[in-house]
């Protein structure tokens, strides 16, 4: 469950402009973790969150440049709950066992951003949308590699 939270904690950074413990508390809700401000304190100073002035002012929640090395360690941890991966045309389909699909999307984002246009992780299947069926067939060898997994 806190690998799943971190991974979330990471996407949601990524994604969106967090200012306070409280604004993640809230996102980290409607995700359906409840957390307190202790667990998320304890969170941050785990994944090494940082804070960096925001456009508009103030400072805001960022992932520092070495969490991407953290990210390869979290998908090697996560390379057991990895089933299959498979690709069809410009998309990328990755099975898992219940309950990891979010947080092996998470670190695959941290790791891969650059590899693919987006993700998007239900329970136990993750969908990953690459630039064209090239990229969905390079992207699926390199996640089979790096899973040690094979297709269907």
């Amino acid at each position: 469950m806190k690998y799943k939270r971190q991974g979330q904690i990471i996407k949601i950074i990524r994604e969106k402009q967090i200012r306070t413990h409280e604004q993640l508390i809230d996102e980290l809700g409607k995700l359906g973790f409840a957390v307190t401000q202790a667990t998320v304190s304890r969170d941050i100073k785990e994944l090494g969150l940082v804070k960096i002035p925001s456009q508009g002012g103030g400072s805001v929640y960022s992932v520092p440049p070495a969490l991407s090395r953290e990210a390869d360690t979290h998908i090697d941890i996560f390379s057991d709950t990895v089933k299959e991966i498979n690709y069809a045309l410009h998309t990328i389909v990755i099975k898992t066992y219940p309950g990891m699909a979010s947080a092996v999307a998470a670190s695959v984002d941290s790791a891969m951003h650059n590899d693919f246009l987006g993700s998007i992780a239900g329970d136990d299947t993750i969908l990953m949308i690459t630039e064209n069926e090239a990229k969905a067939a390079e992207v699926t060898e390199k996640l089979r590699k790096v899973f040690r997994t094979k297709g269907e």
